[in-house]
């Protein structure tokens, strides 16, 4: 039976990263996936792209991904620091990255998108009513022709959560990169076919959190005091 680490909005924190592939693989992972958000906020947008090229099975797009690469795309525009600071090769990687990704595990249809069934820009936060619930497993113009999902993992929330209805489950990975639901850890998802479907594990790993602040301030990325707090307390700074 397959074993799928499930890795998303590592924002450009490349020792979060590698602590989460290194956890993986002590697991014994056959897959890596990765829900996008690769990009932005941290200091090492290529590096951790060229690590995912290397490393996971499947990468689908995230909004930070989208914005940087193709700007104009959405209403916010991210700053050009990070372009320059990903180069041309890695832009355009960037912006070939598919929506979605639909796979069998344990016999079940399991999907992977970013943020919502209808955008990478769509925020859908835990709690949702039941509209929106349902509204996560259904057929869109971005998905195209689909069949139905009994599992669909997202991330964008940067907040691990499980949330069963009805006989559905709609799962988030948490962020490795910048996690805010007050855990400075990297979080992921961990998902095992079985022969009663797939089964669902939400792990943290810890990482060299002042390493990765090191390398923020001797680059001087934009909203460098954001960043800072963001990775010390795991707690959303707000810009402006």
């Amino acid at each position: 039976m397959s074993s799928i680490a499930v890795v998303a909005d590592m924002h450009g924190n490349l020792s979060a990263f590698e602590a989460v592939l290194a956890d993986a693989r002590r697991r014994g992972a056959s897959e890596i996936w990765c829900g996008g958000d690769l990009v932005g906020k941290g200091p090492r947008g290529r590096a951790v792209v060229e690590l995912a090229r290397e490393a996971c099975d499947v990468v689908v797009r995230g909004n930070w991904d989208e914005v940087v690469a193709i700007p104009g795309t959405a209403s916010w525009t991210a700053p050009e620091w990070y372009r320059d600071e990903l180069g041309a090769d890695a832009l355009a990687w960037l912006g070939t990255l598919p929506f979605h990704h639909d796979s069998v595990v344990g016999g079940e249809r399991v999907r992977l998108f970013h943020a919502s069934a209808d955008s990478v820009h769509h925020r859908v936060r835990a709690g949702m009513d039941d509209a929106a619930f349902d509204a996560m497993f259904m057929p869109t113009d971005a998905l195209g022709d689909v069949g139905a999902a009994g599992l669909v993992i997202y991330a964008d929330l940067h907040q691990q959560f499980v949330d069963e209805r009805r006989g559905r489950r709609l799962a988030n990975t948490g962020s490795a990169g910048n996690d805010l639901a007050g855990d400075p850890s990297a979080a992921y998802l961990w998902l095992e076919g079985t022969d009663a479907g797939a089964r669902i594990e939400l792990l943290r790993v810890d990482y060299d959190v002042e390493a990765e602040i090191e390398v923020a301030r001797a680059l001087r990325i934009p909203f460098l005091q954001h960043w800072v707090t963001e990775l010390e307390t795991g707690v959303y700074q707000r810009r402006v």
